[in-house]
């Protein structure tokens, strides 16, 4: 049996995912299933999840009003890529799932992605479920073909579809984590039986580094998450180290030690270039991004050193200082960007600031809104409005005469973009009863965002965090 200092539980207990979060994840997963499989039983659908849920790596959002992200496939087994386009299919899925969304209510509509459909649930719980559109891949056992967008052949039946291979991936991480050995040994202890142990409630150590990597990755990238080690990534090069080197280590803190500094050997190469390939099916790149833009890789590595020597327990001159710098690297920074930020930093059309950065000053949005020319009423971050309310957003910082205001507007969603009206630029003040705010109307169905700068001489010494304005 491992041994895990006091202090490391501590921080485990910090990122690790509720039981309630984890049955509500299950119960809606299982919600979406039944109600694709009573109602499209004609497409012979077969829908599974995948991803950190599954494998039992999940952690809490680092954010307050981050969410957790349920990976699920839903794979249509009447068709093949013989039969069927992959915009074809993803049509299909998409029908499914608004009809569940529209069934249940949901506040917010289901949004077709490059890949995925996702289901936002916007409560206490706060889930992303991105439902996967796939078909079997005809020559492979288990091998997935899903849906891209991006693929050249999207709009034609074709053999060009992307593949993936998520049951025999799960088998391998769990056999490599030990996981039955672990979960035997907790229905002993709890003096239940194994079957009554669902698999969540059993984490092994090599779960534990990943849920640690995982978090210490985000926290190094809190400024810049597209370029963030994926969790697929991470998982991957964690489980190569730990089925090499971890197995017979006794001590949690040395595990962490040597798995930290052994991931960069566990890389495949791809057309002479550093990458990740799924262990279980060597036709699928985990790791795309790197091989068309190399920054990715060069932040893998920047990633992977600051991994080792936040993890190397012995570089410290006692365990109290270790623990102390490692915390620093697990925790929340001031300067951590909410879930509103890191979504609208990853709109493409979202401009970046035209000016040297310095921020220094706190800013601030407040909004309000108003129907049929009645009078304003103020709005909250986020709340959901009909179409043609009229908008007013004022910024709230100190001693704003001697700076220059700016708003910037970025849209998204189909009605939007059909009508050339995404933004993402920036936009001079209006002058209202002597005062510098900015004047909208809601016009499109979607997520929109607000941001308010303050500059002087060409540096912006102050930004507000996005304000969300969600279109019904």
């Amino acid at each position: 049996m491992i041994k895990y200092s006091k202090q490391l539980t501590e921080l485990l207990q910090d990122i690790e995912v509720s039981d309630s979060d984890y049955e509500k994840a299950v119960s809606r997963y299982e919600a979406v299933a039944n109600y694709i499989n009573n109602h499209y039983g004609q497409y012979d659908p077969e829908l599974f999840l995948q991803g950190s849920f599954k494998l039992g790596t999940a952690i809490k959002p680092l954010t307050e009003d981050g969410a957790y992200d349920i990976d699920i496939v839903c794979c249509m087994n009447l068709y093949s890529k013989k039969q069927i386009s992959q915009n074809r299919l993803k049509k299909v899925v998409g029908e499914a799932v608004v009809s569940y969304a529209n069934a249940n209510s949901m506040k917010e509509e289901p949004h077709d992605g490059k890949r995925c459909w996702t289901l936002s649930y916007v409560d206490e719980h706060n889930f992303h479920l991105d439902i996967l559109p796939s078909v079997m891949n005809d020559d492979w056992s288990n091998v997935i073909a899903f849906t891209d967008k991006r693929n050249p052949n999207y709009y034609d039946i074709s053999n060009n579809w992307n593949i993936s291979n998520p049951k025999d991936y799960y088998r391998w991480f769990i056999e490599i984590s030990q996981h039955s050995f672990y979960k035997k040994q907790f229905a002993e202890v709890q003096m239940r039986a194994i079957e009554k142990v669902p698999d969540y409630k059993v984490k092994t150590p090599l779960q534990r580094a990943i849920q640690l990597f995982k978090r210490h990755a985000e926290v190094m990238f809190e400024n810049d998450m597209e370029h963030k080690p994926s969790s697929i990534i991470i998982t991957t090069l964690t489980a190569k180290a730990f089925c090499t080197y971890g197995s017979n280590v006794e001590n949690f803190e040395d595990l962490l030690s040597i798995l930290s500094k052994k991931l960069v050997l566990f890389l495949d190469r791809e057309n002479g270039k550093e990458c990740v390939k799924n262990p279980v099916n060597q036709n699928e790149n985990l790791s795309e991004k790197w091989m068309n833009d190399n920054t990715y890789y060069q932040d893998f590595l920047k990633w992977q050193k600051k991994l080792t020597e936040d993890f190397s327990f012995d570089r410290y001159e006692t365990r109290a200082f270790a623990y102390s710098n490692l915390e620093e690297s697990l925790k929340r920074k001031h300067s951590i960007i909410s879930q509103n930020e890191r979504n609208v930093l990853a709109i493409p059309h979202h401009k970046k600031p035209k000016w040297r950065l310095n921020l220094s000053k706190d800013v601030r949005i407040s909004a309000k809104y108003k129907l049929n020319g009645g009078i304003f009423h103020p709005l909250k971050n986020g709340t959901p409005l009909m179409k043609q309310v009229d908008l007013r957003f004022e910024i709230q910082a100190d001693n704003l005469r001697s700076y220059d205001i700016f708003w910037q507007v970025t849209n998204t969603g189909y009605e939007a973009s059909s009508v050339g009206q995404l933004r993402g630029g920036f936009y001079n003040s209006d002058i209202i009863e002597g005062k510098r705010v900015r004047i909208e109307s809601t016009k499109y169905k979607g997520n929109h965002y607000v941001e308010a700068y303050i500059v002087k001489d060409e540096i912006c010494y102050g930004k507000s965090e996005p304000f969300l304005v969600t279109i019904v």
